[in-house]
């Protein structure tokens, strides 16, 4: 089981967990399957992440880390150094620099 952030999810994906609203109303059930729909709805509602069976952040990062160049990932992590502190022990500023990473190896991907 692994908690992700909804831009993370991916069609085919099992929730491990029910998907509730912050109301606490269950949105989608635990078990289900996700599809593209799912995830565009968990989107349109405003559910920043889901618990999903077999992955994790951890796992999602190797498998991005694996499709770049050491060079252009070590060219990036440089780049966002210059712009963000040193990160220990701050988790709110370590998942900004996270998604800041993962959002220039994408530009770099589609590029």
């Amino acid at each position: 089981m692994g908690i992700l952030n909804i831009n993370d999810l991916k069609e085919g994906m099992t929730l491990a967990a029910d998907v509730k609203n912050k109301h606490g109303n269950i949105m989608i059930k635990q078990g289900m399957t996700l599809s593209e729909k799912h995830i565009m709805l968990l989107k349109a509602w405003g559910i920043p992440e889901a618990d999903v069976e077999g992955a994790d952040r951890d796992q999602l990062h190797q498998e991005e880390m694996k499709t770049v160049s050491p060079e252009v990932i070590e060219a990036i992590e440089r780049e966002l150094n210059e712009f963000f502190p040193p990160l220990d022990g701050n988790e709110l500023m370590l998942e900004i620099y996270r998604i800041a990473r993962r959002l220039k190896i994408k530009q770099v991907m589609e590029s």
